[in-house]
């Protein structure tokens, strides 16, 4: 079950110079043509600057998704880390497999972008490869109602991303549940004990019972949240802004800013989903008011709508690479390379301060037989 919103693929069409997606008029020449470095030569006088300019920016930007696909592919938790400061990825307690929650209120599009982030891939290995997380239709369905863990790309070993319950109009409820998959770890077919029965929510869930526990053959590990991705719908952020109605704003900065969310100094990532729905300048718009409202820099804001195109493709992998690079970042250290570290730097302070005293020493000499020198000069002077 899903609780993102109905979203159909579509394509925003734009010119070639302001958008990221390759102009279909210009599609073969970005797949088969060959780039003529020589500006004489009479091979690329066929195509006017137009079709030249698409042509570069289309390489250029397959390029870019090819080498975000191909890093994301490869990766394994510890290569961000791996030589970073002196260090080695052995030096620190290394996950598993690099695990992303999802968090948002109900209609965000949770489950839409999980299968948003599938489909980059898929395009590549399973084109006809069916949606993964099932997503709600209207506004009545409860969504996602167990944890969900979906390897990403399908096949892989490293990266998992987890869909999530929504959260609700409760507060307290939702900062509970928070703390509990913060600090308890998640695991896959869970479903959270945090709501009260007497809620819409709690009256859904009491009585399923977690796949994991019901079935002992399913293996379900506990994993610890390396990162956090904050999912909300920008058309409800732009209706609270344009009818001066903070209230859905309001509930997105207080849950956004729940200390339990942070991992380490770094605050979630934000995704705007249903971007599609709205205008560019919307868009705009709207990632301008959540970098003022939730005091975050826009490039933490990653506008992911449900077009598919190549804009979107390599919005969905830059932040993905975001969260992996900011994930390894606050890996707890290993304590054995902890005392090496400590104890390289107490034998540095400890020959510092002896280089200090020293030249202490040292000055305190020449001062001592300066000093004799004075009064044997002295003694002379009297004599004579």
């Amino acid at each position: 079950m899903g609780g993102g919103g109905d979203i159909t693929p579509t394509s925003i069409p734009s010119s070639p110079s302001c958008s990221s997606e390759v102009p279909p008029e210009f599609a073969e020449y970005v797949a088969i043509s060959p780039v003529c470095d020589d500006e004489a030569s009479d091979e690329c006088c066929d195509c006017d600057d137009a079709e030249v300019e698409a042509l570069y920016f289309g390489r250029r930007l397959q390029d870019r998704l090819r080498e975000a696909k191909d890093f994301i592919r490869r990766y394994k938790p510890g290569d961000c880390i791996e030589g970073a400061g002196g260090t080695k990825a052995g030096d620190y307690i290394l996950p598993e497999i690099a695990t992303l929650l999802l968090v948002g209120p109900r209609g965000a599009g949770k489950s839409t972008l999980v299968n948003r982030i599938t489909r980059v891939f898929d395009k590549d290995d399973d084109p006809f490869a069916p949606d993964r997380a099932q997503v709600s239709r209207n506004s009545k369905s409860y969504g996602t109602l167990l944890l969900w863990e979906y390897p990403i790309p399908r096949n892989s070993t490293a990266i998992c991303i987890y869909d999530t319950q929504s959260l609700s109009s409760n507060q307290q409820n939702n900062f509970k549940m928070l703390q509990q998959w913060m600090t308890k770890g998640i695991s896959h077919a869970e479903t959270t004990t945090c709501f009260s029965r007497d809620t819409d929510e709690g009256n859904k869930t009491k009585h399923i019972k977690p796949l994991g526990r019901q079935f002992s053959f399913l293996s379900c590990k506990t994993r610890k949240v390396n990162f956090v991705i904050f999912v909300v719908d920008g058309v409800s952020i732009l209706d609270g802004i344009e009818s001066n109605k903070k209230g859905y704003i309001d509930i997105l900065h207080e849950t956004f800013m729940y200390p339990f969310l942070s991992i380490g100094d770094d605050k979630p990532v934000v995704v705007v989903t249903h971007g599609d729905r709205l205008s560019m300048l919307q868009r705009a718009h709207v990632q301008n008011e959540l970098a003022e409202v939730l005091g975050i820099p826009v490039q933490q804001i990653f506008d992911i709508p449900g077009s598919d195109d190549y804009q979107t493709d390599l919005a969905i992998l830059d932040m993905l690479r975001y969260c992996i690079q900011h994930a390894e970042q606050n890996l707890p250290i290993k304590l054995n390379y902890l005392l090496e570290v400590r104890g390289r730097e107490t034998l540095k302070n400890a020959a510092e301060r002896l280089m200090a005293l020293d030249a202490v020493i040292e000055a305190t000499i020449i001062f001592l037989c300066i000093m004799i020198l004075l009064l044997r000069f002295s003694d002379k002077l009297l004599q004579l």
